[in-house]
C-alpha cells in the first residue's frame, strides 16, 4: 500500500479489516509502502501504523513495515530502505543482517 505499480491505495476500513484479521489469526503483517512519498492529496495515504494506533486490541508484534527511498525520489540504484517493526525480536534480527547496516 500503495500498490505497486498502479499507485492505487488501501483506504482505512480495508486496513482495519486486515490488521483484524491477521491479529484474529495470529499471523504476521509485512506491510510495503514503497510508494507512500508518491501519493498525492486526494485520497489521503494512510499508513498501516495509523490502524494500529487507533486499534485498542491489537498485537502489535505482528505488524511490520518496509519503505525505500529509491522509488520515491525515481533513483533505481539508490539501495537505502527502512524495515520498522513493532516487534522488538524482527528489529534485533534486521540489525544483525548485513544488508540493513550498508549505509
Amino acid at each position: 500500500n500503495p500498490s505497486n505499480p498502479l499507485g492505487t491505495l488501501l483506504d482505512k476500513d480495508t486496513l482495519r479489516d486486515i490488521v483484524t484479521f491477521i491479529n484474529s489469526k495470529n499471523i504476521h503483517l509485512v506491510c510495503d509502502e514503497i510508494y507512500a512519498a508518491t501519493v498525492f492529496d486526494q485520497p489521503r495515504f494512510i499508513s498501516v501504523s495509523e490502524m494500529v494506533e487507533e486499534m485498542i486490541e491489537c498485537n502489535t508484534d505482528l505488524i511490520h513495515i518496509v519503505y525505500s527511498l529509491s522509488k520515491d525520489l525515481g533513483f533505481p540504484g539508490f539501495r537505502v530502505g527502512i524495515v520498522y517493526s513493532y516487534n522488538d525480536t524482527v528489529v534485533n534480527i534486521s540489525r544483525k543482517m548485513s544488508s540493513f547496516g550498508l549505509v
